[in-house]
Parts: C-alpha cells; sequence; structure tokens
C-alpha cells in the first residue's frame, strides 16, 4: 500500500531541492555545457555555479562536479518515479502551497519572537515550575553536584594546578583544564550521574564519590581530583538546580506561544475593525 505522507513528503523536499536550482531557460548561455539528462530532463553545468571554491585543483573541481552529477541523476530517477506514481487522490499543488505557507508563517512567527521575546526568567519562576512538575522528573537513578578533573600523571605544570585545585582558583584552573585535563567539570551547579562518568572514572573512583568527600586518587598513570556538594539518591525529586534546564525551556516555550498568539489576535482585530474580514454563510 502507498504511504500518501511519506509520499508527498519526499516530493515536495525534491521540487524544492531541484527546481530552485534551475535556471530560467531563457536565460542559458547557449554555450553552457549540458552535464546529464534524465528523461529529457537536463543538468547544465551552469546550475553548479558556486559549488566549487576558488582554491579547488582541477582535479578536486572534477571530483565535486562527478559528485553532484551523479547525485542529481540519482534523485531525478526517483523523483520521475515518484511523479508516475503519485496517488490520484493527492493534490500535489495545494500540498505545495500549504506547505509554502507553513514555510512563510514559521519565518514570521520567528521575526515576531526574536524581536519582542522577554527571555529574562526569575527565581520565582523556577520555583514555581519545580513545585508543580517536580513529580514528572522524579529520578531514576542518583544524580550528584561535584566537581573533578583527570590529568595525567605528566601533566605540565601539575603542582600548580593541585594549588589551584586546593585554593579553589576557578577561573585559572578551568582555563589549565582546557589545555591539559583529560576530562573535568568546575561549575557547582551541575548535576551529573555516576553513568556519565563512568568511561573516564575506574569503579573504585566512582564508588568513592559520596556526598561531603573530597579526594585525590592516583591509578594507571592519571590522577582523579574530586570534590562532591550533594548526592540526590534515586527515585526522590529532583532539586529545583536541576531542573532549572527544563523550566527555562518550558517558560521560553510558553511565552513564545503566548506572543504569537497574541499577534495573530491583534492582527484579527485591526483587520475585522476595517472591513477586511468578512464571513459569509
Amino acid at each position: 500500500m502507498v504511504n500518501h505522507y511519506l509520499i508527498s513528503t519526499f516530493l515536495l523536499g525534491l521540487i524544492f531541492m531541484i527546481g530552485s536550482c534551475m535556471p530560467p531557460e531563457e536565460a542559458r548561455d547557449v554555450k553552457d555545457k549540458l552535464l546529464a539528462e534524465v528523461y529529457n530532463k537536463p543538468l547544465y553545468l551552469s546550475e553548479l555555479d558556486g559549488m566549487i571554491p576558488r582554491s579547488a585543483t582541477p582535479n578536486d573541481s572534477s571530483l565535486i562536479v562527478n559528485s553532484y552529477v551523479e547525485r542529481w541523476v540519482r534523485e531525478n530517477l526517483m523523483l520521475y518515479e515518484a511523479e508516475r506514481n503519485v496517488p490520484k487522490d493527492m493534490n500535489i499543488d495545494k500540498l505545495v502551497r500549504d506547505y509554502r505557507a507553513s514555510l512563510i508563517l514559521h519565518n514570521y512567527e520567528k521575526q515576531i519572537t526574536e524581536a519582542f521575546l522577554d527571555s529574562m526568567i526569575t527565581d520565582e519562576e523556577i520555583i514555581a515550575f519545580s513545585n508543580e512538575y517536580k513529580s514528572h522528573f522524579e529520578l531514576e537513578t542518583s544524580i550528584m553536584r561535584c566537581k573533578f578533573m583527570k590529568l595525567s600523571k605528566d601533566a605540565e605544570n601539575l603542582d600548580k594546578a593541585e594549588k589551584m585545585w586546593a585554593d579553589q582558583d576557578l577561573k585559572k584552573l578551568s582555563k589549565y583544564c582546557d589545555d591539559h585535563a583529560i576530562v573535568y567539570q568546575l561549575e557547582d551547579s551541575i548535576w551529573i550521574t555516576k553513568e556519565e562518568i563512568k568511561d573516564e572514572f575506574p569503579k573504585d573512583v566512582l564508588s568513592s564519590m559520596k556526598e561531603g568527600k573530597e579526594f585525590k586518587q592516583t591509578k594507571d598513570g592519571f590522577n582523579y581530583y574530586v570534590r562532591v556538594m550533594e548526592v540526590q539518591s534515586k527515585n526522590s525529586d529532583p532539586p529545583i538546580s536541576y531542573l532549572r534546564n527544563h523550566a527555562v525551556k518550558f517558560i521560553i516555550h510558553n511565552r513564545k506561544l503566548e506572543l504569537v498568539e497574541k499577534k495573530r489576535e491583534e492582527l484579527y482585530k485591526t483587520a475585522d475593525q476595517k472591513g477586511h474580514v468578512k464571513y459569509y454563510n
């Protein structure tokens, strides 16, 4: 059985992708080189304008052209066959109009949100979200708020790194870790699971990571530095700081919906008052 939705989606994608590449026939240079043809549909060299970098060698240019031609041939063969199998009850013109309208609307809604969206979120809003939805985020595994870094025993200026770790000079330590750490996490508010770092930490180091514990351990040529501030157990309600990212995304999403809906209603009222909206029985 033919899947109408899949065919329509595929057709629309190909129509826009292939159609957008084709210049008007009247603008075609009579000397333009014909590269390929599929069921009387031509591909000319001019359609590849801008695809080949100025720095490309002749060999690179040839590879780019050949690759594009091969892809074009296969896509147009698929398109030809798809067109032959379009269901009789499928209105392609309506699908194209609807798709075009959805793209235009999406772009306008994006303009509205970029121009008018208030992205400032207060702690009160985060707390309200947490109180209302925390039961939906019950922890499936324990999480911990911790800092750590994994350094080679031969890392450059290791003694300085250890002093920065002890003094909690996080600004300088972060810069050092960017250059020398195998893996590190120095933010206060980040929650992680042991599963997320199990590939970088030995089992005995992971098992030692408990709330309020700070230690250094050396194993297999690496130094592990760990400072665990807080642990939240499995099946408990997550802390507010853990839910913050979820809250921000949720609040921003709702604001976007409200902003677009407000604009929609404003446009309706203005058009209705000016007589641009008419209903007929």
